[in-house]
Order: structure tokens, then sequence, then C-alpha cells
């Protein structure tokens, strides 16, 4: 607790500016405020709160700010909360933009994307700025606080989502698990996004925008797609996504620097509400994105593959060392998707799901049946472990008494594959490699004891096509007579 109170910074710095009442229909009053910071604010209170009173019967705030950016040396973060607790995942806060919109409107029948519309009590309110960045010099920041008053219209209420679930039975259903909208940094609505997709070929997304999820006032239906409501919980060391969020501001909170046990409110946050808490790209190497935070045992899934291009490899030994200690963590894949001409659904999943809903996807996650693929369309290779009479597929556990054969096999239907090769990975490490086409599956025996094995598919080029989750060993060490 008090380490997340230093975060929040203090805001008894400053002065209430109060706006005096407005008569109906009157005229737009104006304040201006301005502040310097320096890095030693930035070390103390990365998060910053200015109070303004707002009067009563106001309808519409418009926050602006202005600094000077000196060349990348200074970045500052801009939020909003109304009168309440300074925490998220309660009605007091407003809304998120970061650094990607230089102003933000808040009225009872509008908002900017990545913050919430609706009534505006009287009373302090606070404008979050977030110290991303501080030259030595420091930085002078400027706020324009426009108020006004006005009839509004309706609150907009929360898009109606269609039925789940949106095709039944089991399938391995392909999806984007971190795409982003306007709503944040990314470039095209969530309806844009939902297209995307489903012209891309996946049948669903989670859409993850940074620290807010306003995009589920916009209908994002597209036929037949599945869009699950997310976040990027976007901290000072590290980033994570979020899914099966849902609500009216029922974010998790983001404003936690790196420290032993630190992370551990926003996973039980995270958990308390059914969702999962997934790491995201744990070696991007910008500022904040890498993982600083512990590992605790409420996470329960992994980014190893962010981007077109390849799997990160640090992330991947980070995934192999934690399964090496005995932790189950799901390895996941996506594009991290911000705007076209980039490639939706490169990377992405391909998930065994008893049903292409919500509920199911995010229990096959937690189960660890996941294929991570290179591309949106490509059907998944299947791979099987045999021990005896018994079989596993991936995410699955299979025990092995110390007589018997650990086989592994490895088919793949799709020509995408023709004259691939699987390197077979156990505890970690290479354990055999073999061809793969369809109708010529690959195979391995004698693998040896291990916890785990999980399979790499390349191409002729080397260009990884996909990567398995495990199949768990659980070896016995009873001997048959």
């Amino acid at each position: 607790m008090r380490r997340l109170l230093a975060a929040l910074g203090a805001a008894a710095a400053w002065s209430t500016v109060a706006l005096a009442p407005a008569p109906p229909e009157a005229a737009p009053q104006r304040r201006i405020l301005r502040r310097h910071y320096t890095p030693a604010d930035r070390d103390t209170g990365r998060y910053q709160y200015v109070p303004v009173t707002i009067a009563e019967g106001t309808t519409r705030i418009t926050i602006a700010y202005l600094y000077d950016k000196a060349n990348g040396a200074n970045a500052v973060d801009l939020g909003l909360f109304e009168p309440g607790p300074l925490a998220l995942g309660t009605r007091a806060f407003r809304g998120w933009s970061g650094g990607s919109r230089d102003q933000a409107l808040v009225a009872v029948d509008e908002a900017t994307p990545g913050y919430w519309p609706g009534a505006l009590p009287a009373g302090e309110w606070h404008v979050a700025l977030g110290l991303y960045k501080v030259a030595p010099a420091g930085v002078d920041v400027e706020l324009q606080v426009e108020t006004s008053r006005s009839k509004p219209g309706p609150t907009p209420a929360l898009a109606p989502r269609p039925d789940e679930p949106r095709r039944r039975g089991e399938a391995w259903y392909a999806g984007d698990l971190h795409v982003h909208t306007l709503h944040s940094d990314g470039s095209v609505s969530a309806a844009a996004a939902a297209r995307a997709a489903r012209e891309a070929g996946l049948d669903f997304i989670a859409i993850t925008d940074h620290n807010n999820t306003t995009h589920q006032l916009e209908t994002s239906d597209a036929p037949g797609l599945l869009v699950i409501t997310g976040e990027e919980v976007t901290t000072p060391g590290g980033h994570a996504n979020v899914w099966g969020l849902g609500g009216w501001r029922r974010e998790i909170d983001f404003r936690i620097l790196p420290g032993p046990g630190a992370i551990q409110p926003l996973v039980d946050a995270a958990r308390a509400r059914g969702t999962i808490f997934s790491i995201n790209h744990p070696v991007l190497e910008c500022g904040g994105c890498a993982w600083e935070h512990d590992i605790p045992a409420g996470i329960e899934s992994v980014e190893i593959w962010n981007g077109p291009v390849a799997p990160q490899h640090g992330a991947v030994e980070l995934w192999d060392r934690l399964l090496g200690q005995g932790r189950r963590l799901t390895g996941v894949g996506s594009s991290d998707w911000h705007r076209a001409p980039a490639p939706l659904g490169r990377a992405s999943v391909r998930v065994r799901a008893e049903e292409l809903s919500t509920q199911a996807i995010l229990a096959a996650i937690r189960a660890g049946r996941i294929v991570v693929m290179g591309d949106a369309r490509t059907p998944p290779p299947i791979l099987t472990a045999r021990a005896g009479n018994a079989t596993a597929g991936v995410g699955d556990t299979l025990r092995v008494r110390a007589d018997e054969v650990l086989g592994v096999e490895v088919v793949a239907a799709d020509p995408a594959f023709a004259k691939s090769r699987v390197t077979l990975v156990g505890d970690g490490r290479p354990a055999g490699e073999a061809p793969l086409s369809p109708g010529a599956p690959a195979r391995f025996a004698r693998v040896g004891a291990t916890r785990y094995v999980r399979a790499e598919i390349r191409a002729a080029d080397g260009a990884l096509l996909a990567l398995t989750n495990p199949v768990y060993v659980l070896a016995e060490n009873r001997v048959s007579p």
C-alpha cells in the first residue's frame, strides 16, 4: 500500500481552482494552470494530480495540455478522475489517453475515445498527469480547463453485444489477443478493427487498449466474429493484457511501480473478476515495455511472440524457465495491432475451445490448449504425446511409467507445412528434429525423462510457422511387474 501511495504522487501541492457556477447556455469558462516538474518529482510521484473544482450544472469539460517534448526527452500522459477515490475500477475513473492525445472532452452525452461520458458531478475533480519521461532540466506543463453548461442529450450506453456463443462445437478457433483501436494509440474504431479481423480470417479478437475499455461504447459486430473485452494494463514496469473485462468503468489499475509484491494487487483484482492476466512482450526494448515486476502465481499467461517477424528469444527463454520450475503459464502470440499496413493476426493463436464464446476461449487459454501461429489462416499442427495406451494433446498431462516409452507425433495437413521441420523441445532444450509434410508426420520416441514437451515447426527457409504449448509429463516411478 505504501508503494501504491508513493506511485500515485501528491496532489497537496496544488491549490484548488474553483470555477464559478455558469448560467444556462453561458459562454464556456476557461482557466489556465501551469506547473514545473523535475526528475525528482517523477521519482517521488510518478503520477501527479491537479485538482479542479467543477461547478454544479456543468455538462461539458475539456482538458487540453501543452509541454515541450524536448525531442522525446519529455513525455507526459493524461487522464481524468471525477470526485471520489483516485482508483480505477471505480466510477471515479473517467478515462485515460496517455500520450496519444493532447486534449480530452468529457460530457454528459459524449466523450473523447478513451474517456467515459456521463453526469458531471460537482466538486473536486483531478486531472491526472503521468510523468513518463522528464528531461534533466524539467518540464513545464500548461493545462487549459474549459467548462460549459448547456442542455445535453442522453448519456450513451454500452453497445449491445451479439449473443454468445458465436459458433457452437469444439474446434481450433483462430484469434488475435492483442488489438488496439483509436480508444488508445490505435488508428481505427473498434468496428473497423473487427471488420479487419474478419477479413484476415480470424474467429475472435481481444481489444486491449491501454488503460481503458471505452471501446465498449462502440458497436463492434462483424459477421461471426467474437470480440473479447480486454485492457492493456500499462504500468511503469511492464505491460500486461487482461482478458474478459466488461462493464462500465471497471478497468484494472496500472499505476504500480516495480518492486517486491507490488504487482500482486493488480493480479488479484483481475482474478477476482474472472479474467486472465497475461504478461505482454516481456523483453521488448522500449521505455516501460519490458517486464520488471514479479511473476506471482496468479499470472496465467505470457506473450512469447509479439508482431509478425518471429517470437522474441528472451520471451521464449523466460517461458521455458518458468515451465521448468513447474509453472503452467500458457504461451500466446499476437500482432499487437495498431493500424494498417501492419498485418492483423500475425502472430495469432489457435485455441482448442468447446465453442466460440468468451468464457470458452478463456477456459481454453487457462488450460494451455493453444498453438501460436505466424499467420491468421493456417490450421494448426496437431501434437500428440503417447505412453502405453494413454494419449495427450497440448495443455494436457500425460502420466508416464518408468518402463514406458514417451512417443510424440506432430501431424500437419495444410500445404503451408510442406517440407517443414519440427524441433521437439523438452524442458527447454532441443530433444530431437524431424521432417514434416502433409501426409508425413514427424515422430519422436525415447525423449527421456522430462517435465514437458512442446514443438516448434519451421519452413524450409527457417521461418517459424508454429509453436505449440506443452504437453505436461508426469513421471511415475512404478514399474510394471
